[in-house]
């Protein structure tokens, strides 16, 4: 059994004053990934818990959305692996985070491996069989609004006493949570649907492009996500600056085609090469969908802008739409193309990726190529088409790949 509380962890770690700073951050956070991971970052440091999941409510049942694990992380393992799993739960009793978000009950267990057995809930021990984590103590609450719609659950597990050992979570725990969680829900309902538009504009263009589908937008997104991380990482960039750039890139790279909603469906479904003109006005797509993020400068415009402009260009300086005087002159016609990094990283990051994406999806002109020929292709092609240290990068990103691709199946 799990030791109660001793007097070096009496309740949560931080006071209220820090809770209210809390709470108000996280409403200025509107990118969905980051606020998710700084949701759940910020309620395992109120209560000291090793590790947690934030589960989301979508179509009647319970997505695993994102996951920290201290323990598990410090062994080394993949820790996108768990983030991108596509693991999904019912909404009812057969799992602790199913009966809180149908019942919108908060639990308190002290020791999974013993919950009484007159209970309507049970412990699912899949999670420490597949991992070898040993999961003791619960804190499982719904992340309800204030009109009391459950958008997810916040599940903390594995409170830890000051010496390391692992202790029960306090009533005192759970009220302090519970308020957070309330405030959270609010916050990540807002960011969802900011989301949604977006996904919105991406459905828009796949009307017009019926390959350019809403999976494609969202793996290319995650592969942005997780290439920037290890960039970043890499070029000894804050961790605070990672974790609100990688979330914005993330959302940008998933539009990094809009601008083909102004091209010709005659150009867009042709089976077959395309004419020099055609080719032409096909690429007008990177200046007419940058032009859609002008109007405003926030961070997630600027990366937009960044990203659609210049996903094309190429390492060696050929590609398109090059150095222009203005995004809005008409007619539009390209520059001398931008190389090495006078194209900014994000666009790097985006150009393989995309290329990737497209050569193992089925498209218009060829059917999809086989996992190991695309990287073959990316590495033949750093230093000419790609920056050389990003295809080095993501050539040994391929675990989180893989899970990516399964959770945004083709």
């Amino acid at each position: 059994m799990v030791q109660q509380k001793v007097s070096a962890r009496l309740g949560p770690v931080r006071g209220a004053n820090e809770l209210l700073d809390v709470i108000e951050m996280v409403h200025h956070i509107q990118e969905l990934d980051e606020l998710l991971e700084r949701v759940l970052l910020e309620a395992r440091a109120f209560v000291n818990a090793d590790a947690g999941t934030l589960y989301l409510v979508s179509r009647n049942r319970l997505y695993f959305s994102f996951v920290q694990n201290d323990t598990l992380f410090a062994r080394n393992q993949a820790e996108s692996r768990y983030v991108y799993s596509s693991r999904s739960l019912p909404l009812d009793n057969s799992s602790l985070a199913g009966y809180v978000a149908a019942s919108g009950e908060s639990l308190l267990i002290d020791d999974v491996y013993h919950i009484q057995s007159q209970v309507d809930y049970s412990f699912n021990p899949s999670f420490d069989q597949k991992t070898s984590y040993l999961t003791r103590s619960m804190l499982i609450v719904p992340l309800s609004t204030r009109t009391g719609r459950i958008v997810g659950v916040l599940q903390l597990i594995n409170a830890k006493a000051e010496d390391g050992t692992v202790v029960a979570f306090s009533e005192h725990d759970r009220r302090y949570v519970n308020q957070f969680a309330r405030h959270a829900a609010g916050a990540i309902e807002a960011a969802r649907l900011s989301k949604e538009m977006v996904l919105r504009m991406v459905e828009l263009a796949e009307l017009r492009d019926p390959f350019e589908t809403s999976r494609h937008a969202k793996r290319v997104g995650a592969y942005a996500a997780e290439l920037y991380h290890l960039w970043a990482t890499q070029h000894g960039t804050p961790e605070k600056t990672i974790r609100r750039k990688r979330g914005v890139l993330k959302t940008a790279a998933m539009l990094h085609d809009i601008g083909k909603v102004a091209v010709s469906d005659t150009i867009l479904q042709k089976r077959g090469k395309l004419t020099t003109q055609e080719r032409e006005r096909l690429r007008w797509h990177t200046v007419l969908g940058a032009r859609l993020f002008t109007y405003t400068n926030s961070p997630w415009d600027q990366m937009s802008r960044e990203v659609i402009l210049n996903h094309h260009e190429r390492w060696d300086g050929t590609g398109y739409p090059g150095k222009l005087p203005s995004i809005h002159t008409n007619p539009i016609s390209f520059g001398p193309g931008k190389t090495g990094t006078e194209i900014p990283v994000s666009a790097r990051i985006v150009a393989v990726v995309d290329v990737f994406d497209a050569l193992v999806s089925e498209r218009a002109y060829k059917d999809p190529w086989e996992v190991d020929r695309a990287l073959e292709y990316l590495e033949a092609s750093a230093g000419s088409q790609f920056d050389p240290e990003l295809v080095a990068l993501f050539l040994g990103m391929q675990d989180v790949v893989s899970s990516i691709r399964t959770k945004y199946e083709y």
